[in-house]
């Protein structure tokens, strides 16, 4: 899954366990959306609200040294009798845009479940909607125990099509502002879930580039440190394990010259984690080019293509129900 459950202290509380981040063109071409899912399987392993007082931000930074320079951020209130709850949403500047005891602005304040105007433009929208990811999880994991225990690539592992995301409820946090409102004409993104603890505010998840944990990081406490760390962290502190299972992936299959080499080539091109997007280029994420990331976009073909070095597909296609208008993503699973 692109980043469910993707490590021991995010599936402590799925309510900050980020499954994936979008960003995409509005319905308006003077427009983008930014979407942050959390909650795997909302509603079955963990509840069906957001977790109170959490910091949910969407951090961007505008000038490319992987610092950010402008901050969404969402926090909610205790829900009430129905599940509903009330939701702030604030815009922060500046040295402000990475501290976690920053206020900054209001611009946005509602509740859940509703269509909310934005001071300047735009609207925000927040609450359960079906999973919109999709990925072959259980072939995956069959694959990547016999590349690990067996010393073994085998692709034909994936010829059972099975979205393990299907049937399956996620919420989400959908922004839809203008683009004059980003900072910039491109923008570095990515998404972050925050708790106080002890006194302190603790990163529990960070997200952009999709499947990088599940895929490339098979170590579970790297992949909680990889949660904590910073987008500018990301060579220094785990280039060497992505760019090792990488090689052993494609020695074993024997798709390129020289593993090592080309283990070092991925790590370029994934890090730094952030999404790249410039409302003027086509959106997309794929070989041809990575502009933002849509909600239709197969991205784990990309990540298994990019992991063997040859063309791979799990074999499973987008979801129904995907909306073309706001809030974008498809009405809720019933249970």
């Amino acid at each position: 899954m692109s980043h469910h459950l993707d490590s021991p202290t995010a599936k402590e509380d799925g309510r900050v366990d980020i499954t994936d981040v979008y960003v995409f063109a509005g319905e308006s071409t003077d427009t983008t959306v930014l979407i942050m899912a959390v909650n795997p399987l909302a509603g079955e392993v963990s509840p069906t609200t957001f977790r109170a007082g959490a910091l949910y931000d969407f951090k961007i930074d505008t000038n490319a040294d992987v610092i950010e320079d402008l901050d969404f951020r969402a926090t909610f209130g205790e829900p009430d009798s129905s599940g509903i709850q009330r939701i702030e949403l604030r815009r922060l500047e500046g040295s402000a845009a990475a501290e976690y005891g920053s206020t900054g602005k209001i611009i946005a304040a509602g509740n859940t479940g509703e269509t909310i105007s934005i001071d300047g433009g735009g609207c925000l929208w927040t609450g359960l909607v079906a999973d919109p990811f999709f990925f072959n999880l259980g072939a995956f994991g069959q694959f990547a125990k016999l590349i690990l225990e067996e010393n073994r690539f085998d692709p034909s592992v994936f010829n059972t099509a099975q979205n393990a995301l299907a049937g399956h409820n996620v919420t989400a946090i959908v922004l839809e502002l203008p683009n004059a409102a980003l900072g910039a004409e491109t923008i570095y993104l990515w998404g972050t879930t925050t708790i106080q603890h002890e006194g302190k505010w603790k990163t529990i998840n960070r997200a952009a580039t999709p499947l990088v944990q599940q895929v490339f990081i098979q170590d579970e406490h790297l992949k909680d440190a990889y949660n904590k760390s910073l987008p500018r962290e990301d060579v220094p502190k785990y280039g060497e394990a992505i760019a090792a299972f990488t090689a052993k992936v494609t020695q074993l299959a024997g798709t390129t010259t020289d593993p090592q080499a080309y283990g070092q080539q991925v790590v370029q091109f994934l890090f730094p984690d952030v999404l790249t997007y410039n409302p003027q280029l086509p959106i997309g994420y794929g070989f041809a080019g990575r502009n933002g990331r849509a909600l239709a976009d197969d991205t784990p073909d990309v990540i298994l293509s990019l992991l063997a070095n040859t063309p791979f597909s799990d074999r499973v296609g987008k979801p129904d129900g995907l909306r073309t208008h706001f809030p974008y993503l498809a009405e809720p699973n019933s249970k």
